[in-house]
């Protein structure tokens, strides 16, 4: 009697390390948020995220100011 509880016993603990373990693994598994492309003011040079960019002709800046002292600077 003392053996068929011991092997009871056994086999419980492997079932709930092998589910332990699976929901582990399903924890570890959560999709990653996609990257985002950065790309750097063309007036001070600073990196910023592409949403957060001020496009002007293929150009970024980090901010309206950098875009309109750029675009009416002499070049």
């Amino acid at each position: 009697m003392g053996k068929l509880i011991f092997y009871i016993i056994i086999a419980i603990l492997a079932y709930w390390i092998i589910n332990n373990r699976k929901s582990r693994k399903e924890k570890k598994e959560t999709p990653l948020e996609p990257i985002e492309d950065m790309v750097s003011c063309t007036y001070c040079g600073i990196h910023l995220p592409k949403s957060e960019a001020i496009s002007d002709r293929n150009r970024y800046f980090c901010c309206t100011e950098h875009c309109h002292q750029h675009t009416n600077s002499p070049s």
